[in-house]
Order: C-alpha cells, then structure tokens, then sequence
C-alpha cells in the first residue's frame, strides 16, 4: 500500500511537474514571442521615424524650391513689367514729343506767316528814314549787348590777373625765408 501511495504521489509529482515544465516553456516561447514582437515594433517605430525624418528632410528641400521659384516668377514678372512700362512710356514720350514738334512747326509756320504779313504792310507803309532807324534799332539791340559782355570779360581778367600777381610777390617775398630756415634746420 505504501508502495501504491508513494508512486501514486510519485506519479502526482510527476504530472505536476510535466506540467509545470510544460507551461514554463509555453511561457517562455510566449515571452519571446512577445519580445521579438517587441523588437520588430521598436524596429518599425525606428524605420518609421527615419521616413518620417526623410520626408520631412524631402518637404523642406521642396518649399525651399518652391519658395525659390517663386521669387524667380515674381522677379521675372516685374522685369517684364518694369520692360514693358518702359517700352509703353518711350511711345508714349515720343508720341508726344512727335505731335509737339508738329504743333510747333505749325505755330511757328501760322506767326511767321502772320509775321510776314504784318513786315510787308510796314514796309509798304514806311519810308527811307523809318527803315534806317529799324535797322540802326537792331544793330543797337545786336551789338551793345555784346560790346558790353566783351567789356565785362576784360575787367574780371584785369581783376583776376591783379589778384595772381598779389599772391606770386607774397609767395616770392616768403620763399626766400622759408629756404634760409630749410638750410639752418639741415645743419
């Protein structure tokens, strides 16, 4: 009977130890199962955060472009702006200055005409002695003016040359004191 007992227990022990051997090792397959799942999520994460780092990396190079570009467009944009401003004004301008001359022209023609007129009326009107005083008139207004320019050119010479030749004797008057203390301070 105690043979029975003792292998009965013995067979107890047994089964309790197969399967507590049995659920150890299904627990440590479990638990590196569940660290390899672990390892390959750390993994994933990983791999993740380097896209995520090299799409970020992508992105910026490509608003940076695209932020290039656009000032590109915007500058090409005025210069295009700016050239056809410029084209339209000198148009513009030389429209103008086309139609001014041709106004001109046009008055300039209609008072000479009306200039004209009036010159043939005088003349038919006036005698020897009027003609003389216009043209002694004339002469006059012509060369007075000039006479008295020419007059005023020699004065300011005159003046000028007088104030040269004060600062060339004061400047000969002191060059000889001037070498007389260059010779003593060389002794």
């Amino acid at each position: 009977k105690q043979w029975y007992q003792r292998r009965v227990r013995e067979g107890m022990g047994g089964k309790n130890i197969g399967q507590m051997a049995d659920f150890l090792s299904k627990e440590l397959v479990r638990l590196q199962e569940e660290q390899r799942i672990h390892a390959f999520a750390l993994l994933a994460e990983r791999k993740r955060r380097m896209r995520e780092a090299e799409e970020s990396g992508k992105r910026q190079v490509e608003e940076r472009r695209r932020m290039e570009e656009d000032e590109i467009w915007r500058q090409m944009c005025n210069c295009h702006q700016g050239t056809m401003e410029t084209y339209l004004e000198d148009i513009i301008v030389r429209s103008v200055d086309k139609t001014a001359d041709e106004q001109a022209r046009q008055e300039i023609q209609t008072k000479a005409e009306q200039i004209n007129e009036i010159a043939y009326e005088m003349e038919s009107k006036r005698d020897r002695l009027q003609s003389e005083n216009m043209v002694a008139e004339l002469v006059y207004s012509f060369l007075l003016p000039e006479v008295e320019k020419e007059t005023l050119r020699e004065n300011v010479k005159r003046e000028q040359r007088r104030h040269i030749l004060a600062a060339h004797s004061v400047i000969h008057a002191q060059t000889p004191d001037i070498e007389k203390e260059g010779g003593s301070s060389k002794k």
